[in-house]
């Protein structure tokens, strides 16, 4: 019944729309921001990370996790492999590192601590990356396939890629999404759409553009489960140049059936409205 009635309140159109006309969402907003404030807003030394504003050409290739394991280490890895000819770094944000898991080609950033929200993560390695284009990952993705210079190509004329995201059994997870399309709400949206208004960047796996991150950080004071992403997505989504990429496929670790979203009945529903419609 709980389950039942979270995941009307999450994805009904209508009710999400009265709660942003009664504040609901802005109150609470600030509580989650407040809370974290004062109990996830970790200080943190920067010059103990070799911290530098640097804004090379390159790729920064940035992954996040809390406890670091020894797949982590070797998903990021392989980036490397098609990384021969070009400048480039790979980064490990990780809340702990209990097994003091270390490889000499890799910036591992051991915080040591659960006193920091997402969005600070992110923050953190945006501004600790030495080079100009970003690929942030949590640690749950492998990548099938990638094309930098292809990426670089594109990254021309945009702010943000978003890849599209497959499943262990091949099937789309979180990546190209509608918010609020109107009387449906949150649901895939078709790759094929031109009218981008509607739409948020899940926060799962993101190319970037560094220059552009700087100028739109995340909100340092928003976690995990807390919508750091939507909230960013809605501050920037009305400026941001941003584009569906083919070459970087990666693939969640995870069967689709293990994943609640994509089982969730109303999603379900919002995403069989979407395609009645066949929005262009």
């Amino acid at each position: 019944m709980k389950k039942s009635l979270l995941s009307f309140l999450t994805y009904n159109f209508f009710i999400q729309r009265l709660f942003y006309f009664i504040g609901i969402f802005q109150i609470r907003s600030i509580f989650r921001k407040t809370y974290n404030f004062f109990f996830k807003n970790l200080k943190i030394n920067t010059s103990l990370i070799n911290y530098k504003i640097s804004n090379k050409n390159g790729w920064s290739i940035i992954f996040l996790t809390h406890n670091l394991k020894k797949e982590t280490i070797d998903k990021i890895l392989e980036y490397k492999k098609n990384l021969i000819n070009k400048k480039h770094e790979l980064i490990i944000i990780s809340n702990f590192n209990k097994n003091n898991h270390f490889d000499k080609r890799i910036r591992i950033i051991n915080l040591n601590s659960n006193k920091l929200a997402l969005g600070k993560k992110r923050n953190l390695g945006i501004n600790i990356s030495r080079f100009n284009k970003l690929i942030m990952s949590l640690d749950y993705f492998k990548i099938k396939k990638i094309d930098y210079k292809k990426l670089e190509k594109e990254l021309v004329n945009n702010d943000l890629l978003i890849p599209k995201i497959k499943t262990k059994d091949n099937k789309r997870y979180l990546d190209w999404m509608f918010l609020d399309y109107p009387n449906i709400g949150k649901s895939f949206c078709p790759y094929n759409y031109k009218n981008r208004k509607y739409m948020y960047f899940h926060g799962s796996y993101f190319i970037f553009k560094k220059k552009y991150l700087i100028k739109n950080p995340f909100s340092n004071y928003l976690d995990h489960k807390q919508g750091e992403d939507v909230d960013w997505s809605l501050r920037v989504r009305n400026k941001t140049k941003f584009s569906l990429t083919d070459y970087v496929v990666p693939i969640i670790e995870r069967f689709s059936y293990e994943n609640e979203v994509l089982n969730d009945k109303n999603f379900v529903k919002n995403n069989q409205l979407i395609k009645k419609l066949n929005v262009k």
